[in-house]
């Protein structure tokens, strides 16, 4: 054992008796409230998800949501969208329309015969498309609730996710929307709850912030309404 080591454990020990550690108290003092909005919850959100490099198309309908996400992917040069099982209950005639443009809608759910198979084809699909169940406007959060049809392949697997968000689905925060009454059933209800907030990122290692490192570089929410 070197001598500096031994000299630093000694000091410690030495320390250990002198130390006061006040006893904790049994009551947990309630977290002070959150600061009102003065802006709308769509302009929050959009703020704050900027802020951690995401995308926000702000639209005013779902005919206008079908169009930006047709010339978003006909921008990229893309063929093929990894999505949910149906995303037709979140934007009417979507699969049909993106079909019409070109654009090939696969089922992010995996066949149970051959999994690893099934992912190995999936890998090299550049775009994710999910809905979402609900936004956090302060943090620019969006939740989903992962089950046999919505599942979180879509939002993880390929380098570019865009999610659908209605206005209606924005909350202040995470306990605004946990205190609402189908919260807590839909998490209870779902194999896992989903929060995402931006990109995927880490800065492990040299402390430099890397994007897309486990999962989608790219997070674009289409604001609709």
């Amino acid at each position: 054992m070197s001598s500096s080591r031994t000299e630093i454990l000694t000091r410690i020990r030495k320390s250990l008796p002198k130390a006061y550690l006040p006893g904790a108290s049994d009551e947990t003092p309630a977290p002070p409230a959150p600061p009102d909005f003065t802006e709308p919850l769509a302009d929050v959100f959009t703020q704050a998800l900027e802020a951690v490099q995401g995308v926000v198309h702000l639209v005013e309908n779902q005919n206008e949501a079908r169009d930006l996400l047709v010339a978003e992917f006909r921008t990229r040069g893309v063929s093929q969208v990894l999505g949910w099982e149906s995303l037709d209950w979140l934007v009417p005639d979507l699969k049909e329309t993106l079909a019409a443009a070109g654009v090939e809608l696969i089922s992010s759910i995996l066949a149970d015969s051959d999994r690893k198979a099934d992912l190995l084809r999936l890998e090299t699909v550049p775009v994710g498309l999910t809905g979402a169940s609900a936004g956090l406007a302060r943090t620019g959060s969006i939740i989903f609730h992962a089950d046999s049809y919505h599942g979180r392949l879509a939002s993880l697997l390929p380098p570019v996710h865009y999610a659908v968000l209605y206005a209606h689905q924005l909350y202040p925060d995470l306990a605004a929307w946990l205190s609402t009454a189908g919260a807590g059933s839909a998490i209870v209800d779902s194999s896992n709850t989903v929060i995402i907030t931006g990109p995927s990122r880490t800065a492990d290692i040299a402390q430099t912030l890397t994007l897309g490192a486990h999962g989608p570089k790219e997070l674009h929410v289409v604001l609709v309404g």
